[in-house]
């Protein structure tokens, strides 16, 4: 691998056009904000590698406790390239860091499958994709999350996904995009998020 790879963490910055178009610019200086003694995403993210997978909500076997990554110079590439939204998103500028919030904005796009009214066809969105701390399961109602979801809503007809661990999912639909102009959370496991977000109406849900 080459060891010269090094794109993610506080070099990378993310806007957006006018045309809505998101631009990722990688350079020395980024948003200006650093990890810090931030490990979050270490215990919370998922990994995909060929030869081998770490899932969602477990914690990285190379973590050191007050230490960080036992790797960091070697780490694999997807480690590499990845940056959560409060490093490298302007728009995070004022939430608090990770580890002092207790969830993690992902910088990819989930996925949730809704069922519009009256169309037989599920739809397929793009969400917001927000990892959570099992040990806060309420930190997804933190006033500056739900700020930043509201414009995401607003500005992209975004709901948003939570990811508690590998299993269980949390499906949160902001007022513009909600049928009653409320904030509806939507439970589900793994295996039946997708079922219960197209059968289910949203406004039954508080």
């Amino acid at each position: 691998m080459n060891g010269s790879i090094a794109l993610a963490g506080d070099r990378l910055t993310v806007t957006e056009t006018d045309e809505h178009t998101t631009v990722v610019t990688f350079g020395e200086k980024g948003t200006g904000r650093m990890c810090g003694g931030c490990q979050l995403c270490c215990r919370l993210l998922p990994v995909h590698l060929d030869d081998q997978y770490k899932p969602a909500g477990t914690r990285c076997r190379h973590l050191r406790y007050g230490k960080g990554c036992s790797i960091h110079a070697k780490r694999p590439l997807p480690c590499r390239t990845w940056s959560c939204r409060w490093l490298a998103d302007p728009d995070t500028t004022g939430m608090p860091r990770p580890d002092r919030c207790h969830y993690v904005i992902d910088m990819m796009a989930g996925e949730l499958v809704l069922q519009p009214p009256g169309s037989k066809e599920p739809m397929k969105v793009a969400a917001v994709l927000v990892y959570l701390d099992p040990a806060f399961p309420d930190a997804h109602r933190a006033s500056e999350l739900r700020a930043y979801l509201l414009r995401m809503a607003e500005r992209h007809g975004a709901p948003t996904v939570v990811r508690v661990n590998g299993r269980d999912k949390l499906a949160i639909v902001p007022p513009p995009i909600s049928p009653d102009g409320k904030w509806h959370e939507i439970h589900a496991s793994h295996q039946t998020l997708a079922l219960t977000a197209r059968t289910a109406e949203l406004p039954g849900h508080a």
